[in-house]
């Protein structure tokens, strides 16, 4: 076998393997039909310039465009071949003769490089562009336009791609002006003339420009990007823990009612017992009676015998000598007030229920603790906004304090403050999430929370309802009212001294507790579809009985 690295072989072997348009070692070979081979590039660039499907050696025509797959084993001895003269000596340039007009000198265009439009099979690289011809030329198709003079007149410039794109149509110069007035791409000559009196500037400088801000909206698409895939990440932790908490509330559940049903079970079976005790005693006690009675009535009876006998004795001696021995008649007992009580559980099953209830109280106030637990760390800061205090209402320097004065202050009026409700709001607007906050009332004798909706009406009356906007509850006449459609008095044992007022605005929910006593007074449900505002009201002093503010009280979390 011949030595592929031996100088006579390797000359045989550079024919060999050169496709015969492009004279280079073949790239990706094909085999025609006719059993030619060529590079792919090479035979499809041929046929599409020559627009006949023939053997560019042997000219041989084929009746439609056969199927080119490339030679693998022509392929792989091909690339042995490169490897070989690699490895033995020094890269070697072939000299390149090209048919259908090939060009002498240069290199192939690589990728992103403007190519030839001339060159057939591998373009060579471009070293000018025609405005005119709107093409690109290697150097050696270039020469037609330095020989011939009716060509001498075109405008060549530097290797420029998608030429096609950046020549203006009218004056076949480059578009190297930019029409700020008409957004568009302009030429030296058009910017002389139909657009003299707009605002031209350099392609450059335009480019510069509008890179510039495209950068900066890159930046906060990126900016808005990072922050979006943030609240995204939140999110999803917030499902997590969604999960998370909905397990364990369930796992509370289950205890708390197993414990309910555990006091459920304990007390009906000390009722049970109760009662079973009860109908014991009561059934001895009848008992007893009934055996008294029944000797009693057995020693009447037999008396009753011997008196019939004696009343049937004929013989006046025998019945007189009987008499005497006859025993005193017995001293009855008097059995007219003694009865048996049958009714003996009046009130048995409401004492126990009553008994029962108080120990699910006991569970009940266990969970309030928990809840207003939970309900402080939502902690808001509020704080009263003057500009919206009616008149009469002063609020001291740190906003957490608001009294009643019999004197107007000496403050602008306007659309913002309440006229004439002695109300006034906090600063700050909830519009969304959950909030806290508690006041303190201490002993005043009137008093007015709860939160109302931004669009709210605050000159003239003011109806206190959920349908106007409001929802509140006061103090007044010493009796505690949830403001609903209609005001539902609340039962309360004490009256309260700190209220904590809860806020949930997507659950739509709005409770009130009694924060001393860890009591549940009132919760509003609702659709929220704009911001809600703290509302307060310490009410007029009564005979100096409600002088004392309303202060937004510190949270003490349990």
């Amino acid at each position: 076998m011949q030595n592929l690295g031996s100088p006579a072989a390797r000359t045989l072997s550079e024919e060999q393997f050169q496709c015969s348009i492009c004279l280079e070692v073949f790239v990706e070979p094909v085999t025609t039909p006719c059993g030619h081979s060529f590079c792919k590039a090479c035979l499809q660039g041929y046929w599409s310039h020559s627009r006949k499907f023939q053997c560019p050696m042997c000219k041989r025509s084929f009746t439609r465009r056969p199927e080119l797959s490339v030679n693998c084993v022509l392929a792989d001895i091909t690339e042995q071949f490169q490897d070989t003269v690699t490895t033995n000596e020094a890269p070697r340039t072939l000299t390149r003769e090209r048919d259908l007009g090939g060009s002498e000198g240069g290199s192939f265009a690589r990728e992103g490089e403007v190519s030839c439009d001339d060159c057939i099979g591998r373009k060579m690289r471009a070293i000018r562009s025609c405005l005119n011809c709107q093409s690109s030329f290697c150097e050696t198709h270039l020469r037609p336009h330095q020989r011939d003079r009716s060509l001498s007149s075109h405008r060549l410039v530097a290797p420029t791609l998608r030429l096609e794109q950046k020549v203006c149509r009218k004056h076949r110069r480059l578009l190297e002006a930019y029409c700020r007035s008409d957004h568009s791409c302009i030429c030296t000559a058009c910017a002389d003339a139909a657009h003299k009196s707009h605002d031209v500037v350099s392609v450059d400088r335009e480019w510069k420009r509008k890179m510039s801000h495209l950068n900066k909206r890159r930046s906060e698409f990126k900016h808005l990007i990072k922050e979006r895939a943030k609240k995204l990440e939140e999110i999803k932790q917030s499902i997590k823990v969604i999960k998370s908490c909905a397990q364990k509330e369930l796992e509370e559940s289950w205890q708390v009612y197993a414990d309910l049903l555990r006091l459920v079970e304990q007390s009906q079976a000390e009722l049970v017992e109760r009662i079973a005790a009860w109908q014991r005693e009561a059934e001895r006690k009848a008992q007893d009676l009934a055996e008294g009675l029944e000797r009693e009535l057995s020693q009447l009876r037999m008396r009753s015998t011997e008196l019939d006998q004696l009343a049937q004795t004929q013989d006046q001696v025998l019945f007189l000598q009987s008499v005497p021995t006859m025993p005193p008649l017995l001293e009855p007992m008097d059995w007219s007030g003694v009865s048996v009580n049958t009714d003996l559980y009046v009130g048995t099953l409401r004492k126990s229920v009553s008994t029962l209830m108080d120990k699910v109280q006991e569970e009940l106030n266990k969970l309030l603790e928990k809840e207003l637990g939970k309900l402080q760390s939502y902690a808001s800061e509020v704080l009263f906004d003057p500009s919206t205090a009616q008149r009469n209402l002063v609020v001291s320097e740190d906003g957490k304090q608001v009294k009643y004065e019999d004197h107007k202050q000496d403050v602008t009026e306007g659309h913002q403050r309440f006229h004439p409700a002695l109300f006034l709001l906090g600063r700050e607007g909830l519009a969304s999430g959950q909030h806290y906050w508690e006041v303190k009332v201490g002993e005043k004798t009137a008093w007015m929370l709860g939160v109302a909706r931004q669009s709210i009406c605050r000159q003239g009356d003011v109806n206190l309802r959920p349908e106007c906007g409001y929802w509140c509850m006061w103090l007044k006449n010493g009796e505690v009212k949830a403001l609903s459609s209609t005001r539902l008095p609340l039962h309360l044992p004490t009256l309260p001294t700190k209220v904590g007022i809860y806020v949930d605005y997507e659950a739509g929910q709005v409770s009130f507790y009694d924060v001393k006593a860890r009591l549940h007074l009132y919760t509003f449900m609702d659709t929220f579809t704009e911001s809600l505002y703290p509302i307060f009201s310490p009410f007029p002093n009564r005979d100096g009985r409600n002088s004392a503010p309303l202060i937004i009280s510190p949270i003490k979390h349990s």
